[in-house]
């Protein structure tokens, strides 16, 4: 599974706003989102400014990652 985990600057210095999207675009090799697109989606949240956060509105981006998790299934008896 991937996930991409994007984190926002916000109103109230030193906190941050964290927004993670769970199953993003892949092929067999892993993630297919580019850079540009993540940087637009962080954008777009930014200035559509939807979502309430106990830190603050959201005034910028911090940083944004994708966390890969494999699982593998074990045979139990």
């Amino acid at each position: 599974m991937n996930k991409l985990v994007m984190r926002f600057l916000t109103t109230i210095e030193g906190k941050y706003f964290t927004l993670s999207v769970d199953d993003i675009k892949a092929d067999d090799k892993g993630p297919t989102i580019t850079e540009a697109e993540v940087n637009a989606l962080m954008d777009l949240v930014i200035a559509k400014n939807i979502f309430l956060s106990t830190s603050g509105d959201l005034t910028g981006k911090k940083d944004a990652k994708i966390v890969t998790t494999d699982t593998n299934t074990i045979k139990v008896a």
